[in-house]
């Protein structure tokens, strides 16, 4: 995985934080407070399609122009977990991330809650498979 910026990592929080497809004046209003102009979004904008993690996905009509919408191909989560895995992080290893993980964040009542049904998820989709 191609690191980025923090600008571009900005910019994939704003998708991530939306939760749909953007063009690019929703986006200069969303991060009214960066100083982000016009041609540098764009140039964003083309290298994180570059990367993978965003795909244009229609357009929509401001006045007499068009903007291209913007998706992102990729959870803040799946992003996360391609991070990890490009530092060298095996497979073996998982279990130990995961714990790791939690010790991070506060409630691991409901982190517990979430794993076992993850189990019980891939257990099911492992007897599928057989």
């Amino acid at each position: 995985m191609k690191s980025l910026t923090k600008s571009e990592e900005d910019l994939m929080g704003i998708f991530w934080e939306e939760k749909k497809p953007l063009t690019s004046v929703e986006i200069l209003d969303i991060a009214s407070d960066r100083s982000w102009n016009g041609n540098y979004l764009h140039m964003m904008l083309r290298s994180l399609q570059k990367k993978g993690l965003l795909e244009a996905c229609g357009t929509v009509r401001y006045g007499t122009q068009y903007a291209r919408k913007f998706l992102p191909l990729l959870t803040k989560e799946e992003y996360a977990a391609k991070i990890i895995v490009s530092t060298g992080i095996k497979s073996s290893s998982i279990a130990q991330v995961t714990v790791a993980l939690a010790k991070e964040i506060g409630d691991k009542e409901e982190l517990i809650e979430q794993l076992e049904e993850i189990i019980q998820e891939l257990s099911k989709n492992g007897e599928k498979e057989s």
